[in-house]
C-alpha cells in the first residue's frame, strides 16, 4: 500500500514538473570550447546589427583587458589585448554607433595627479586611438579610485564611477574628494563622443564622514542627480536618525531636496530614472534595525523641480511572510541586497533582491587554526510595485547557497526581462522541489554543497501577476564549463548570453526566449 502511494506521488510530481517544462519555450546555443592559460572575468558583452558579439574581459591578474569578437555562430573573428600597465586601471566601456571604447585611469605620481584616457576604435578594426579627457589632482581627490556607487548592490559595476544616460547620449563622472572637512564633489558631463560639455565643483554643507554616497545618475537631458545618506551630528536612539538628500545638478545650478525616512530604518536607497522621465528612490525599511526589513519604501519624484509626488511604506503581506518563514514569530527579512530594477510597459516596476551575508568561523587544526569566510547567497525576493510605488505583490524563491569565495560562478542569480515577464537564471541543486501555493525551492543541506556535479542551470519566469514557472536548461555535470549565471548579459529583447569557465576552458551560452 505504502509503495503504491509513493508511486502515485512520484507520478503526480513528475507530471507537475513536465507541465512546468511545457510552459516555457527556450532555445540554447553553445559556442565551441576555447582554451586560455589564464583565468579571466567577463565584464560585459555587446551585440551589433549583424549579430556579432563583442566580449570584454579582464584577466584575474588585472594585467590585460581582452576584447573578442564572435560572429552569430560563435566563431571568433577578431581579437584585441590591451596590456594594463602598473598604476593604470580600466574603469568602464561603451559600444555605440559602430564604435567600441573604454576608459583607463593613470596615477601620475610625478605630477601628483590622476589622468583619464579614452580609447576608441571602429568596431570592425579594433585599432584603438587614445586621448586624455580629464585629470584631477591627488591632493584634492586622494581617494579617487574608491568612488564606487551603489553600496546596496552585491556585484561590482564595470562602469566604476562613470554613469551613462538611458539613451547613451550623455555620461557623467562623479569624483568624490573625501575631504576631511565638508563633502566635496566634482561633476564632469560628456556627450556620447566624450566631448566635455560642462563640469561643476560643488560642496555640501555636511562633513565628509556624515555623507554616504548612494547613487549618481544622468538623464537623457544631461541633468545629473546625486543621492546621498546624511547622518546627524549626534545620533538618536531610535528610527529617523538620518535622512536622504537628492541633488539635481545642471551647468549653472545645484538644487536639493531632503527625503525623510520618518521613524523607520532604511539602510540604503536605490536611485533610478524611470522610462516615464521620473525619479524613483527605492529601498527596504524596518522599524527595528537596519538589517531587518518589514517592507519596501518608495519615493517618486519629478525631474523638473525634484518634488516628491508619491511616498509609500508598504509592508510585506502576511502571505509573503508566511510563505517564507511559516509560523515563525521572528518574521522580518534580513541582509537584503538589491539586484535589479526594471520597468513594466503599463507603468510600475519589478524589483529583484537577494539575501546576502558573510559568516566567519574558526577552524582548529594541528597548527592552531585559521578563520574561514563563507559567502551566503540565500532567498531571492521579487517585488512588483505600481506606478505610484505601492507594493502589488511579493514572491519569495527559497534558495540557500554558500561558498568560500565570493566570485564562485555557481552562486547567486542573473536577471532579464522580456515583454512584461521577469526571468531569473540560476545554478541550483538538481533535487529542487515545489512547495504549496505555487512556490519553488532550491536548497542545500549539510549533506551537499552546490558543486558542478550536483547542479543544473535553471530559468524561472514570473508573469505580471507573480505566477511562477521554471525550466531546467542544462545539467552542469555534463558540461565542460559551468556557466556563470550571475553576470548574464541581455544583448537583445529575448537573447541572453552567459560565460562559462573551468580552468583553461572557456565557453559562451546563448539563451533565446521564444
Amino acid at each position: 500500500m505504502k509503495k503504491s502511494i509513493l508511486l502515485c506521488f512520484l507520478a503526480v510530481f513528475t507530471l507537475k514538473l513536465s507541465s512546468q517544462e511545457d510552459l516555457m519555450s527556450i532555445s540554447l546555443d553553445k559556442s565551441g570550447v576555447f582554451k586560455e592559460s589564464k583565468r579571466s572575468v567577463l565584464n560585459t558583452i555587446y551585440k551589433d546589427e549583424l549579430n556579432n558579439l563583442y566580449t570584454i574581459r579582464t584577466l584575474d591578474s588585472k594585467g590585460s583587458l581582452l576584447i573578442d569578437v564572435f560572429d552569430s555562430k560563435f566563431n571568433k573573428i577578431n581579437f584585441f589585448e590591451h596590456k594594463i600597465e602598473r598604476k593604470r586601471r580600466i574603469v568602464g566601456g561603451f559600444f555605440k554607433q559602430g564604435k567600441l571604447g573604454f576608459v583607463e585611469y593613470y596615477t601620475n605620481n610625478k605630477e601628483n595627479k590622476i589622468e583619464a584616457f579614452l580609447y576608441t576604435s571602429l568596431k570592425n578594426e579594433l585599432k584603438f586611438e587614445k586621448k586624455k579627457i580629464f585629470e584631477v589632482t591627488l591632493d584634492r581627490y586622494p581617494s579617487f579610485f574608491e568612488s564606487v556607487f551603489s553600496a546596496s548592490k552585491i556585484d561590482k559595476d564595470f562602469k566604476g564611477n562613470m554613469s551613462f544616460s538611458r539613451s547613451g547620449n550623455y555620461n557623467v563622472f562623479n569624483i568624490d574628494s573625501s575631504d576631511k572637512k565638508n563633502e566635496h564633489h566634482s561633476i564632469k558631463v560628456f556627450d556620447e563622443d566624450f566631448n566635455r560639455l560642462w563640469e561643476k565643483e560643488f560642496e555640501l554643507p555636511y562633513k565628509d564622514k556624515r555623507f554616504k554616497l548612494q547613487e549618481v545618475k544622468v538623464s537623457d537631458n544631461g541633468e545629473v542627480f546625486v543621492l546621498g545618506k546624511v547622518y546627524p551630528k549626534k545620533k538618536k536612539e531610535k528610527g529617523g536618525n538620518y535622512h536622504y538628500e537628492l541633488f539635481k545638478i545642471v551647468e549653472n545650478n545645484v538644487s536639493s531636496i531632503k527625503i525623510s525616512v520618518e521613524d523607520h530604518f532604511v539602510a540604503t536607497l536605490e536611485l533610478e530614472l524611470t522610462e516615464k522621465n521620473k525619479l524613483s528612490c527605492l529601498g527596504f525599511y524596518s522599524d527595528i534595525n537596519e538589517n531587518r526589513f518589514k517592507g519596501v519604501c518608495s519615493f517618486i519624484l519629478n525631474t523638473k523641480d525634484i518634488n516628491i509626488e508619491n511616498s509609500t511604506f508598504s509592508p510585506f503581506t502576511e502571505q509573503f511572510l508566511k510563505d517564507k518563514y511559516g509560523e515563525s514569530k521572528d518574521r522580518e527579512l534580513r541582509n537584503v541586497k538589491f539586484k535589479d530594477v526594471s520597468y513594466m510597459k503599463e507603468g510600475g516596476m519589478i524589483i529583484t533582491a537577494e539575501e546576502f551575508f558573510i559568516t566567519t568561523t574558526y577552524v582548529h587544526n594541528q597548527y592552531g587554526g585559521y578563520t574561514r569566510i563563507s559567502y551566503n547567497f540565500d532567498d531571492i525576493i521579487v517585488l512588483r510595485l505600481d506606478k505610484e510605488g505601492r507594493l502589488k505583490w511579493a514572491r519569495n524563491i527559497n534558495k540557500a547557497q554558500t561558498s568560500n569565495y565570493f566570485s564562485d560562478p555557481l552562486m547567486s542569480f542573473g536577471t532579464a526581462q522580456y515583454n512584461n515577464d521577469k526571468y531569473l537564471i540560476l545554478n541550483a541543486h538538481k533535487k529542487m522541489g515545489e512547495l504549496s501555493g505555487g512556490r519553488i525551492k532550491f536548497r542545500e543541506s549539510f549533506l551537499w554543497n552546490t558543486t558542478k556535479n550536483n547542479t543544473n542551470l535553471y530559468i524561472v519566469k514570473l508573469d505580471p501577476s507573480g505566477e511562477i514557472v521554471y525550466k531546467s536548461l542544462l545539467s552542469n555535470k555534463e558540461e565542460e564549463t559551468p556557466f556563470n549565471c550571475r553576470f548574464i548579459e541581455q544583448v537583445s529583447d529575448k537573447e541572453l548570453i552567459l560565460y562559462g569557465q573551468r580552468k583553461n576552458k572557456k565557453q559562451f551560452l546563448k539563451i533565446t526566449i521564444n
